[in-house]
Formats: C-alpha cells, structure tokens, sequence
C-alpha cells in the first residue's frame, strides 16, 4: 500500500520562534468552539482532522495589550498576565470576577525556538484572593513538550501540513485560608514545599493543554484543553483559530512572508510535474517479520537518490539508509520497541511514507 503525506524534508526542523509567534500588543484575535471528540484530536500524531467538526458561529475575542515588557490577553471575562524577555513568555499573574493571583514563580509558557522533541518543565506558585474574602495560593508543576509534527486537516477541506503540536501537562493545587492571612507575612514557598504540599493533595488538579501551530500563523490554530481530577473528566474544550482570520493581523510581515514562502514552494512543485522535471517513481513496500525487516523495491524512469527514513510518530530517526542504483533497499528494526513506526521514503522533492507494526 503506497500512502503519499504532506511531508517534507524540513518536517522536523519546524520550529516556533521569537520573530514568527512572540504576543503582540494590539493583536486581536478570534476564536470559535469546537465540537468534536477531543481523543479524536490528542490521540492522533500525524492527521488532525476538523472536516466533519461543528464550528461555532459564535466567536469569542481574545485582545492582547501590552505595557513595558508586560502583556496582557483578555478573554471571556478573564486576564492573563505574561512577561516577555530572554526567549521566553512566562505567566506572571491572572485576575477574573471571582480570583487575583499574582506569580513569584512564573510558568514558563513558550520559549523561542522550540522544535519537536523540545520540552519546558517547572514549578509554578503564587498568591492571592479569591472572591475578596478568602486568601489563596496556587501552585504546581508543568511539563510543555513538543510532542507531534503533522498535518490539519481545515472545516472546508484544506490542509496545512508542517503543524508542531506542543503538549502541556500541569498538576494544580489551591490553598486557601482566611483574608487576614494576607495581612500578616505570608510565608514564601519553595520547590520543596510545593513537592510536599503536592505530594499529600487528594484533590489534585490536571490540566492537558493541547496548542497547533501552523507555519506562517502567529497563534494557535487549534487549541484544546481537558480538566480532570482522580482520572474523571471534568472539562473539555477545543478552540479554532481560523488561518484566514490570523491572516488579516497587521504589522506582521514575518509571517507574511513564511506565507509566500510556502506558496512559492508549492507553485515550483506543481510546475515541476507540468514540466516533468520530478521523476515517475513507483514502489512497492513489504514487511518480512521473521527477518523483522521491511524492504522498499521501486522503479523509477531517471536516475535517483531514494532516502529511506524509520521514525516513530514523534519523528525520531532510529534508521536511515539511502541508494541509487535501483535495486531493493532493506532496512532492519530488530530491536525497536513494540508499536507503530513510520517508514518514510524521499525522492527528490517527493515523499511517501508507510506505516507498520513492530510486534
């Protein structure tokens, strides 16, 4: 079976950068509900498909405003506070109706660049009030890993390939004492404390966040987030962040070009095979489990340099051979853990890919 992908060479060079995806102040930005199921989303690491979703006709703004190096996003009644220096954009605070709490020790959110495999992890705490009558502390711990590089599949059918996912896992806990707490000293926590706190909470708080980034958009173009506490589901949503409206912000030329950049690729491509510059490549793929070996055999009508490429879903390399003179290629995985891995197969400017099952 012969599957051909979005894929490029480049797939596992994507990166989130300062240039291209830092906040900005003055953005504005949209965002729609989602229905759909969310395992559908998280469980897949190479196709995330909105094509029979439910977009909401209704959307809600999120504004982002900026003063010296703070920034803040507003949305749903809700502000978030965040520092941008050094790489990196940290939670530094958030208020709504109900809570104010400020970070002495910040969630590192983003940091520039980021690339699959690339991960931020940490403790985060900080103190306030909630409902102007109770003192409040949250704290815990992160993990932001870039987990995935693949390809969305729009509401209308259009895709953008080449989209890193990054994946953050959060434990939360919450303290909370009465109001005259704050007017004596507060007692500052540490790293231990927060281990120690963590570690005897029943009530402890998970958070999944899930966030795609497409090549040539500042935000997010899908996002979902699930609650949970003891292993039960408290809350899903998903969010879309709809490219055409990404392309509308101003000032943003970075991203604009990444735009034309990409655009300009595929033209070349497509002209190419009006012109028949690409080769006419056919193959055949097998998995022989006795030898734990797959082999490629192919034909092609110009000479060729085929690079074959043994990943997982992540895009971990643990093979790579490549030939020119026609002839089977064979490629070995004796060793590799059971699951299912990726063979991808370069030509030129095209590529293929084939799934199998280690066993």
């Amino acid at each position: 079976m012969i599957i051909a992908m979005a894929i490029s060479t480049t797939i596992y060079g994507q990166q989130i950068n300062q240039s291209n995806n830092s906040y900005r102040g003055d953005d504005i930005m949209e965002k729609r509900d989602v229905s759909t199921d969310v395992p559908d989303l998280i469980n897949k690491n190479d196709i995330w498909s909105l094509e029979n979703a439910e977009i909401s006709g209704k959307a809600f703004n999120q504004e982002y405003t900026t003063e010296k190096d703070t920034l803040m996003l507003l949305e749903r009644g809700n502000r978030t506070y965040y520092l941008q220096k050094a790489g990196q954009i940290c939670i530094i605070g958030s208020e709504n109706a109900q809570e104010l709490i400020g970070y002495d020790m910040p969630e590192t959110w983003l940091k520039f660049p980021i690339q699959l495999g690339d991960s931020i992890s940490g403790y985060f705490n900080g103190t306030g009030k909630y409902c102007d009558r109770l003192f409040m502390r949250r704290f815990g711990t992160y993990l932001t890993k870039a987990d995935a590089v693949g390809c969305i599949v729009l509401p209308g059918g259009d895709s953008l390939s080449n989209v890193l996912r990054l994946h953050t896992e959060r434990y939360v806990s919450n303290i909370y004492a009465p109001i005259d707490t704050m007017k004596r000293q507060i007692p500052a926590f540490t790293t231990d404390s927060i281990i120690r706190y963590m570690t005897a909470d029943t009530m402890l708080i998970r958070e999944d966040i899930y966030r795609w980034y497409a090549e040539g958009y500042r935000y997010p173009v899908l996002e979902a987030k699930i609650v949970s506490q003891n292993e039960e589901n408290h809350s899903e949503e998903i969010f879309y962040y709809a490219p055409e409206i990404q392309e509308q912000l101003v000032l943003d030329d970075e991203n604009r070009n990444t735009r034309a950049r990409l655009a300009a690729d595929n033209t070349r491509d497509e002209d190419n095979k009006k012109n028949g510059s690409l080769a006419d490549f056919t193959y055949h793929f097998s998995q022989d489990e006795d030898s734990e070996t797959v082999t490629i055999s192919y034909v092609s009508d110009q000479p060729v340099k085929v690079v074959i490429l043994l990943t997982n879903y992540q895009g971990y390399i643990y093979r790579q051979t490549s030939q020119t003179d026609g002839t089977p290629i064979n490629l070995c995985y004796n060793g590799l853990r059971r699951g299912q891995y990726i063979l991808r197969i370069d030509v030129g400017s095209q590529h293929f890919a084939e799934k199998f099952n280690v066993k």
